[in-house]
């Protein structure tokens, strides 16, 4: 058997001293190569650049993203990812927590700026979609309101102003609904607005599609236009059966089309669909007198 202690120290009585397998300047040259190693694998910019286009994150993924961060707190990127992957634990006033450094500080790009002002806009829309007492709805509404004004202000970018825009229309902020379009589309915004209301009609919500191709109709300067958007408008809510609505919608918007004949034409198949032969019938007499300039050429 060996020996309980070697030869070396048999007159020491004292523990005998541990041999140093590596100096502390290697421990830390040893970490400096790893750290080293590991952003040559896995480079964080072009890493933060392809999470950006993921909608979630995997937990090896996140974990690895919260470790970043917990070493770069004032990282926007790695904050707005962050952010975006615990928004469903995280109440408003956490993520507000976390972002609004992002939005106060300055040195942050536009893109990082609107993103986190992205995530913000998304937690009001989820807390608006829930059953609210009518005291707090206007309460949240009034914060959303705020917080849009301050976002409008702010270089938002016209990839993400969509989102802002439609938003400012639910509330019935039409001025600030076309100051966030107008950076989607600077020359017309009725073409974005379309789109909006396409895109709304596709989820089955007749109504507010119908306003936004009113929207629409108003803002184009093409008469062409005008008159497809009124008539996409109205047809929408034929579609789901909303006569009355539909009416009330031709008598707010049908504006200088009174005297369209192509449009007249529409509108008294449209009331005799709806149930109104009166008003199929007034629309029948505009259209004979709008036909009469024509007549009286001929002659």
């Amino acid at each position: 058997m060996l020996p309980d202690r070697s030869k070396r120290y048999a007159g020491i009585d004292e523990e005998p001293p541990r041999l140093k397998l590596v100096n502390h300047w290697q421990l830390l040259l040893a970490a400096l190569l790893m750290v080293g190693l590991l952003r040559a694998i896995f480079p964080q910019k072009a890493l933060v650049e392809e999470l950006y286009e993921r909608e979630t994150l995997d937990e090896l993924t996140l974990s690895y993203i919260e470790n970043l961060h917990r070493t770069q707190p004032g990282n926007a990127d790695l904050t707005i990812l962050l952010a975006r992957a615990q928004q469903d634990q995280l109440d408003l006033a956490a993520l507000e927590r976390l972002l609004n450094p992002i939005l106060r500080s300055g040195r942050d790009d536009a893109r990082q700026r609107s993103e986190a002002r992205l995530l913000l806009l998304r937690r009001y829309e989820r807390i608006l979609s829930t059953a609210l007492p009518g005291a707090d709805r206007a309460t949240w509404e009034r914060r959303l309101t705020e917080f849009l004004r301050e976002s409008s202000e702010d270089e938002v970018l016209p990839q993400l102003a969509g989102e802002f825009a439609s938003e400012a229309f639910n509330l019935g902020l039409t001025q600030l609904g076309f100051r966030f379009l107008r950076r989607v589309s600077q020359q017309d915004p009725s073409t974005a607005l379309a789109d909006y209301a396409h895109a709304e009609l596709a989820q089955g919500h007749y109504a507010l599609a119908a306003e936004y191709f009113m929207l629409a109709r108003h803002q184009t300067e093409d008469r062409d236009l005008a008159r497809a958007y009124f008539r996409q408008g109205v047809s929408a809510l034929m579609a789901a059966s909303r006569f009355e609505q539909a009416m009330q919608l031709v008598d707010r918007n049908l504006g200088d089309l009174a005297d369209d004949r192509d449009t007249l034409n529409f509108l008294t198949r449209t009331a005799l669909a709806a149930g109104e032969p009166a008003r199929a019938a007034q629309y029948a007499r505009q259209l004979v007198f709008a036909e009469k300039p024509a007549t009286g050429a001929a002659q």
